[in-house]
């Protein structure tokens, strides 16, 4: 606003985000130049916070006092410079400060957790479509300096987390501006509609994107929490293209580890193998609530996965969202038999096709599981007709999973 003299207003009509920019009075300028003193200000702060390390002290000795937590909760608010206005970084224009600074966030309070030796019952990073995330290499990297201030002994007691990481983000602010500074004219104008840039990202051939850093720390770092009873792992995708490399992470959990008293799990936005997933679900008998929300299966087939799931013995309550094949596509979870279901369409789950519904989520208890068999209809041929339906899903896929 303070280069342009013009404030920007965006507004939801229908399908469509329509984009003004009428001239600001000189009183919306001046709080505005106001805000970005405040904010100057607030990361100075924040810049000798990190130099001194006082944050993760002052946390630490906080955390200790209290000995015993039930929930500890990382969460995110972009800071627009404003008194009282805060906003989710999925509302924010700019996403690489905020996954910056949430990951030294994500340090500050780890290390705390390690040096104060606090129980904690319940951890959670970042839940939720926030568009903010920590980079799984980030998460590697912290592991020694954990190691050495003995934080598995107060992981021990950790029995949920719930943990949201990415695959790599460029962190170079010079590379980042030079490769704004190379978009055409429309990108350009795209980028400053406020509707992003794919220029800043990653691509899913560079070398550091597919280093093998990028995927122990997630299986290495649940390895210290031997008695978790709730895992929700989440996968963003920040690369510009695919993220089928980051499979590794996956497998490396279904590879080294086994929670014994694992009963409620979710996976969400997570790259997986057809024998990885198996092995994990073989592994864990006693889960009773299992959740399975945007997962691509680059190999194998659902069918043995979803005979399995139908076996366990502990099992009350199954959500499917979005099971992806890359040959097959996405799987109908309608019906095979709607005449033997008591389960109804509707908006929220479905979208209509060119010769049908293709229905993306759905939800079975107990008694579901066992008279259904998760026997899934065909998929509709010909493509989604367009609709809010499918626009709204579409909207939804790309803020949870990515890319920015």
């Amino acid at each position: 606003m303070l280069s342009t003299k013009r404030r920007r207003i965006h507004e939801q009509q229908g399908v469509f985000s329509v984009t003004t920019e009428p001239k600001a009075t000189q009183e919306e300028l001046d709080e505005a130049q106001k805000s970005r003193d405040r904010l100057v200000k607030r990361r100075s702060e924040q810049q000798q916070m990190r130099r001194d390390e006082s944050d993760v002290k002052l946390l630490a000795a906080a955390l200790r006092s209290l000995r015993t937590l039930d929930v500890l909760a990382v969460g995110a608010a972009i800071d627009q410079g404003s008194e009282e206005k805060l906003i989710t970084p999925s509302a924010a224009r700019e996403w690489h400060p905020t996954w910056i600074r949430g990951s030294q966030v994500y340090q500050i309070v780890m290390l705390a957790i390690a040096h104060s030796g606090v129980a904690v019952n319940t951890l959670t990073i970042y839940h939720g479509p926030l568009r903010c995330s920590i980079p799984t290499w980030d998460v590697n990297q912290l592991l020694p300096t954990l190691d050495s201030m003995n934080f598995a002994a107060a992981a021990q007691h950790i029995r949920a987390i719930c943990l949201s990481v990415s695959t790599k983000v460029e962190t170079d602010a010079q590379k980042i501006a030079d490769a704004r500074a190379s978009m055409s004219e429309a990108d350009r104008a795209y980028y400053e509609a406020g509707m992003g840039t794919t220029a800043d990202l990653l691509s899913d051939e560079d070398p550091v994107a597919l280093a093998d850093e990028n995927y122990p720390g997630i299986a290495r770092l649940l390895e210290r929490m031997p008695n978790l009873e709730t895992l929700h792992l989440h996968l963003y995708n920040t690369l510009k293209g695919s993220a089928n490399s980051y499979v590794k992470v996956f497998s490396s959990i279904a590879d080294e580890l086994v929670f014994p008293s694992l009963c409620r799990l979710t996976l969400r936005c997570l790259y997986c193998d057809e024998a990885s997933l198996l092995k994990f679900l073989r592994a864990h008998a006693k889960i009773e609530r299992l959740e399975l929300r945007e997962i691509h299966l680059l190999s194998g087939s659902w069918s043995p996965i979803l005979e399995h799931l139908v076996t366990m013995p502990s099992l009350q309550h199954v959500t499917f969202h979005n099971l992806w094949r890359p040959e097959e596509g996405m799987l109908n979870l309608g019906p095979k038999d709607p005449s033997q279901s008591d389960w109804k369409y509707d908006m929220e789950s479905s979208f209509s096709c060119m010769s049908g519904r293709m229905v993306h989520t759905r939800s079975f208890s107990q008694k579901d599981i066992q008279s259904e068999r998760f026997e899934f209809a065909d998929k509709p041929a010909g493509r989604p007709k367009g609709s809010p339906q499918v626009h709204r899903w579409i909207t939804e896929r790309s803020a949870e999973c990515g890319p920015p």
